[in-house]
């Protein structure tokens, strides 16, 4: 049998495929039509919640004026928006490849769906970046530990587009919200939060199907070899988040010693943590993880 075929019941993950397709095609709303674009961003105003900023609970956070902080704002969601693209790119090549093959069968239908919602998310991700910020950052290849079986890099792939979702999520949730940003920033992420819940359910449910069959399959130490390198890929995923160039563009000084500091700031490990939480307490109810705690000041990686 091919190693990507689901042996386990899927009765319930088939439901739940079905209930996404409906609420998808149940949501007619079009940005390549509908979505407003003004000439410019209101200006006086941050352009990320302060909160999620990567100086918030720094020195920095109190020594930058007001307008070295909107500034740096731009710049921070300018990366987050480029991390969208550079994220949905890798996903849309991906589920375009697994379409109609073995292993897919039931998938396939609803990543339909999904590769439609996300040419339109980095679309409209591109096309904010280009317009307000003149540049998309590039993506920085990370350092991902090989796992040449065939079903486990399967499992791999799916968990770092769920960790990708979830972390993109856990910002737009909040931005969404967030009534002194921009009007259109605020837009923007919400229409893109309303369709993630949809891609996050699914694929919790597929990565659950999945790692299931890998612990029947290999014995634990293979298991804590995948545990390691999920973890790994998380810490390495909100580096991004710390970007040496947008303090750069910020025209803030001593920018890589800036970045140094902020990865290794107690608070920003924990802000870190508070992100990934909702995450890792799912790789800890499948079994995946044995603790809920995927950040420590030893074990992070400063690049």
């Amino acid at each position: 049998m091919n190693e990507l075929v689901l042996t386990k019941d899927t009765t319930k993950f088939v439901k739940t495929l079905n209930k996404l397709i409906s609420q998808t095609n149940a949501d007619t709303y079009d940005p390549f039509k509908e979505l407003v674009w003004p000439e410019y961003i209101e200006g006086g105003k941050l352009w990320m919640s302060l909160d999620l900023m990567s100086i918030h609970g720094t020195r920095f956070e109190d020594e930058l004026s007001q307008e070295q902080l909107i500034e740096l704002s731009k710049w921070e969601f300018i990366n987050f928006c480029s991390l969208n693209v550079t994220g949905i790119r890798e996903l849309l090549v991906e589920m375009t490849s697994r379409l109609h093959t073995v292993g897919f069968e039931i998938l396939s239908e609803y990543l339909h769906c999904l590769i439609a919602e996300e040419n339109e998310h980095m679309w409209y991700f591109s096309k904010f970046c280009l317009q307000y910020g003149g540049k998309i950052y590039p993506d920085r290849a990370l350092a991902i530990a090989s796992l040449p079986e065939a079903d486990i890099a399967n499992f791999m792939l799916f968990t770092r587009i769920l960790i990708f979702e979830e972390i993109v999520d856990f910002y737009n949730r909040k931005m969404g919200k967030d009534q002194t940003l921009p009007k259109f920033i605020q837009d923007i992420n919400w229409l893109h939060h309303s369709d993630e819940g949809r891609h996050i359910t699914y694929g919790r449910q597929y990565i659950e199907l999945v790692f299931q069959q890998l612990k029947d399959k290999y014995p634990e130490q293979r298991i804590l070899e995948v545990q390691n390198a999920v973890s790994g890929f998380m810490k390495l995923a909100v580096q991004k988040l710390y970007r040496r160039e947008i303090y750069i563009d910020a025209n803030l000084e001593k920018p890589g010693r800036m970045r140094k500091e902020l990865l290794a700031h107690p608070v920003r490990q924990q802000f870190n943590d508070e992100l990934l939480s909702s995450t890792t307490k799912f790789f800890t109810r499948i079994g995946l993880f044995s603790n809920k705690s995927v950040f420590s000041e030893a074990e992070l990686v400063v690049n």
